[in-house]
């Protein structure tokens, strides 16, 4: 099966963003709206009770001249599109969600639960351990670009849950780390790892397949938030459980999650690197492309992976396929497409399953 692209796949969110998705897809006159994320290879729905759009999230890949939902095609070729070991493993599903993400306002403060804390909680085989691929970064109203991540030495759990339920943040806000953020930035936060995107944060997400989440702001920006946005489908006291209360110095909670790429492959000028460390791989991984000139690669070998191009322009060729990529643009390489090739000048981000 031949590397195919996907269409565009903005998802409606409860805060502003996505001018630098706009940017990126070469629409200079793009603004800050409430479809700041694109999802990538998604055959998760998104949970959005306020908006009502049935559906929304699953990506639509685009297969020879046919558009077809990404789902539709898992169900009928998940062999040839993840091979019949993966298959067997994990099922029919990628094993991952692959975003762009564009923050213009601070996110509500949140965790995702561990596998462990999903099976208990939520009847999920996956919970929500994800990575972030900061791209680009810019001030919002004169504020520079953050992150908030870890629980500082003042946590307190009985307070922080408190206040939580009760929908007062002032002191929860208080005892998370705050930290600067720059283009390159890798971060991998596990289940459980309070944490949330600042304003000005335009990055590449990767994370595993479902959108479970508890956040217990009141309200995202100017959007009031209702329960069960806060705190899903199930009761909030059990909810808060998802939160990991493990307090540690700054220094500590940012080189716990920092990343070190790895540069694994040389092609002439052309290089790849491992973007999060082998000890996450039962998650999924993560690449980075450089491509000048070319780069070749087998999916027997790698096994299937999705992608962003990011800057500059390749060209993706698979036997008779040739797809021509600019930034922005999202594709998919299959399992059965074996030997595959990109050339140009560009970076690619890539996605891969676990394991």
């Amino acid at each position: 099966m031949n590397p195919f692209r996907f269409t565009e796949n903005r998802v409606w969110r409860c805060y502003l963003g996505g001018k630098l998705i706009d940017r990126m897809r070469g629409k200079q006159d793009g603004a800050d709206d409430l479809f700041p994320e694109d999802w990538i290879a998604s055959t998760v729905e998104a949970c959005n009770p306020q908006h009502g759009v049935p559906g929304e999230g699953i990506s639509t890949a685009v297969v020879g001249r046919k558009k077809i939902a990404f789902t539709t095609l898992v169900g009928e070729r998940a062999d040839e599109l993840f091979g019949a070991a993966h298959v067997k493993r994990h099922g029919k599903t990628t094993g991952f969600l692959m975003k762009l993400l564009d923050s213009a306002i601070r996110l509500p403060l949140q965790a995702h639960p561990d596998r462990e804390t999903a099976r208990r909680l939520y009847g999920s085989d996956y919970g929500k351990t994800e990575v972030w691929i900061v791209l680009e970064t810019r001030r919002i109203e004169g504020e520079e670009p953050y992150l908030l991540l870890g629980f500082n030495e003042s946590i307190d759990k009985d307070v922080f849950t408190a206040d939580c339920l009760r929908g007062d943040m002032t002191r929860p806000l208080r005892m998370a780390h705050k930290h600067r953020v720059k283009p390159g930035d890798v971060v991998m936060l596990t289940g459980g790892l309070v944490h949330a995107i600042g304003p000005g944060v335009f990055l590449v997400e990767i994370m595993e397949p479902t959108d479970l989440v508890t956040q217990p702001d009141p309200v995202c920006g100017k959007q009031p938030l209702t329960q069960q946005d806060r705190f899903g489908r199930i009761a909030p006291e059990k909810a808060m459980e998802v939160f990991h209360f493990d307090g540690q110095p700054k220094v500590s909670a940012w080189a716990g999650a920092a990343q070190q790429p790895r540069l694994v492959g040389e092609q002439g000028p052309s290089r790849c690197w491992q973007l999060i460390g082998a000890e996450y791989a039962s998650y999924f991984g993560a690449w980075r492309i450089e491509v000048d000139g070319k780069w070749t690669g087998d999916s027997h070998e790698s096994g299937f992976f999705a992608g962003v191009v990011v800057d500059g322009e390749v060209t993706l060729r698979a036997g008779m396929s040739r797809l021509t990529l600019k930034p922005g643009d999202t594709f998919f390489v299959p399992y059965s497409t074996g030997a595959y090739a990109f050339s140009g000048k560009g970076t690619v981000v890539c996605a891969l399953p676990p394991g």
